[in-house]
């Protein structure tokens, strides 16, 4: 399979509501949470093939009844209640584990992993310090204030 990649730039404002709505972000999504990312936002983003040792470990989580998923890497501005959306679906697919959203390098990054309990959030601040969260804690105005370091 070939690498799909878009150019990244900033989503428009008439896009995401408000330009206090939308965050700059890495995340490893599988094709599933890709799907649910509407296209006029896809078109902002970078979208790679994710062929890391971490994506290999996800794809053998996978159940067998699934297609074997293609885990990709997307980067760029994301208005927050689709960064809210992506990590619910993430949380869904628990046989991927939990999620990580690491605010430490920029910009911050989302992931599953499995060392972390399915509908757990553990969220490691830019201090290092960790928080945990169940998904039904999770709300835009969490989101926002966790990837702006607040």
């Amino acid at each position: 399979m070939g690498v799909v990649t878009w150019g990244a730039t900033a989503i428009s404002v008439s896009a995401s509501g408000q330009e206090g709505d939308v965050v700059m972000l890495r995340m490893r999504i599988d094709d599933g949470v890709r799907a649910g990312i509407p296209p006029v936002v896809q078109q902002n983003l970078t979208i790679e093939q994710d062929q890391s040792e971490a994506a290999k470990e996800l794809i053998r989580r996978a159940p067998p009844t699934r297609a074997v998923p293609v885990i990709m890497i997307i980067a760029g501005a994301m208005a927050i209640p689709v960064v809210l959306q992506m990590i619910k679906e993430l949380l869904r697919q628990t046989y991927y584990g939990g999620v990580i959203i690491d605010t430490r390098p920029q910009p911050p990054t989302v992931t599953s992993d499995p060392k972390i309990p399915a509908n757990m959030v553990f969220v490691i601040k830019t201090d290092g310090k960790t928080s945990q969260f169940t998904s039904n804690q999770l709300s835009p105005d969490l989101i926002r204030a966790l990837l702006r370091g607040k």
